[in-house]
């Protein structure tokens, strides 16, 4: 009854005070003449019954471990780095590469009769190199060097599939499936950084007598199946390679010495691969032992299942699993006990985020809140189709064509906390248009290694509302 009380007088206070700001205003900087109209005997009546208020509530707050997360977009993640509180991770890259030929969006930068210095029967092969863009970083010894093991993978991996980090696609045997190997150091501030892998001669003559037998793209997809980038057991570090970037691509260098029909005799010709074709994916498979790290219990825990280390710290890393899950009960026993009130304002933060004073062990940029389902997970599907009942929006998308998720951006400067208001999301509570219980909050980039330590008391919701009595 209280509830279907406040829904009605809601849509009301909002015009009465509007009115009330309106002649107070005009009271401020027209004292005389109100008197003499007699807006003092309405503001006497009315003042007793609106009153604008502010109330701080701690929000009840723990982890939730997730078995896994998907890695098929974005950046390719390789490499390993043993963190004190998250444990060991190992991440196994896996990709797929298709010709450029078949994709030309720019005719007027590809040479003139450019089908003649394709491979032929003549080609002689002079190298091939696997060229990737390095383009992030997670760890802190840049100085070892990191191994990188090429090799060719057993099984096939499709475009149609859906790619989660628990997913270990198997490897063929060293002794068959090496294609090569390379050693680099990580270097953070250079931003044309990028390793190169030198390709074994035998497949690679392999790559270059296929092309120059006219196989389609989807034949050299099947037969070739996807390669592997393996992490040494003494890595240090977790990257990121943009396979996106021009300069990440697979270089067959060649010559064709003889003059074939209208193909001439040339030398120094490059025949590129990419990995941007809808026909190939790609994505990394993590493996992470927690045996001597602060989160070591959780190899005994279930999927979904809520967590407490007993530390008054909430810990957050997405590529891990490990999200602080929001119980939003204390918001509800305010709004049961509250009466009559209009939402003015209010933030939700998070934070402050404790520093530990390494450059490259960083916090997530934004912050992303989702509605826990009654198994503690979230759901991923609806996510995209029905936003508004399993997600915080952007206070204009409960209104608007355009729905968006709230991003609470991390504020690295001053206050090291994640702050945003969402006004109409606990509006919408109020007015019993949607229901969450739980929220579990996720990064921007789910796949990521960013990671944050918290305080347990640091989640609160700051409101501010007026308060309409009868």
């Amino acid at each position: 009854m209280m509830k279907k009380l406040l829904i009605h007088t809601s849509k009301y206070t909002m015009k009465f005070l509007v009115r009330i700001i309106i002649i107070s205003t005009f009271f401020l900087f027209s004292c005389d003449e109100i008197s003499e109209i007699g807006i003092n005997e309405i503001l006497t009546d009315q003042q007793n019954k609106i009153k604008v208020e502010f109330v701080k509530i701690p929000l009840e707050t723990s982890n939730v471990y997730y078995d896994s997360v998907r890695t098929d977009d974005g950046e390719l993640l390789f490499g390993k780095y043993n963190d004190p509180i998250f444990g060991e991770t190992k991440a196994i890259a896996y990709t797929q590469f298709t010709s450029t030929i078949t994709d030309v969006q720019q005719p007027n930068q590809v040479p003139e009769n450019w089908w003649l210095d394709l491979p032929n029967d003549s080609s002689i092969l002079d190298s091939a190199v696997l060229y990737l863009k390095l383009s992030s970083y997670h760890g802190t010894n840049f100085i070892d060097e990191q191994e990188v093991y090429l090799s060719q993978i057993a099984d096939t991996i499709f475009s149609t599939g859906l790619y989660l980090s628990k997913r270990l696609t198997e490897i063929s045997p060293a002794n068959k499936g090496l294609l090569g190997l390379t050693r680099f150091v990580g270097r953070p501030n250079v931003d044309t950084a990028r390793i190169s892998i030198s390709i074994k001669e035998n497949y690679a003559k392999f790559l270059l007598n296929r092309i120059a037998e006219g196989a389609s793209e989807q034949e050299l997809i099947n037969q070739i199946r996807g390669w592997a980038l393996i992490p040494g057991d003494n890595n240090s570090i977790i990257v990121g390679f943009d396979l996106l970037d021009e300069l990440s691509k697979i270089v067959l260098y060649y010559k064709n010495p003889y003059e074939i029909g209208d193909s001439p005799v040339k030398d120094s010709l490059e025949y590129v691969f990419r990995f941007d074709s809808p026909l190939i994916t790609h994505y990394s498979y993590f493996e992470t032992n927690r045996e001597n790290s602060v989160l070591s219990n959780i190899s005994s825990l279930e999927k979904n299942e809520i967590f407490n280390v007993g530390d008054d710290k909430i810990y957050w890393q997405s590529g891990t699993g490990i999200y602080p899950i929001i119980d939003l009960s204390n918001f509800y026993s305010f709004i049961d006990t509250a009466g009559s009130i209009v939402l003015n304002k209010v933030q939700l933060t998070m934070g402050p985020i404790e520093d530990n004073n390494l450059n490259y062990i960083k916090p997530p940029d934004k912050a992303i809140y989702y509605f826990a389902n009654s198994n503690n997970g979230i759901n991923s599907t609806e996510i995209y189709s029905n936003p508004t009942n399993n997600a915080i929006l952007k206070d204009n998308a409960y209104y608007g064509e355009n729905v968006e998720n709230a991003e609470y951006v991390y504020d690295s400067l001053f206050t090291k906390s994640y702050l945003g208001s969402s006004t109409i999301f606990f509006q919408e509570i109020i007015q019993e248009n949607i229901n969450p219980k739980k929220l579990v909050v996720f990064p921007d980039v789910v796949s990521s290694f960013n990671q944050a330590t918290i305080d347990k008391n640091s989640f609160i919701l700051r409101v501010f509302y007026t308060d309409y009595k009868e």
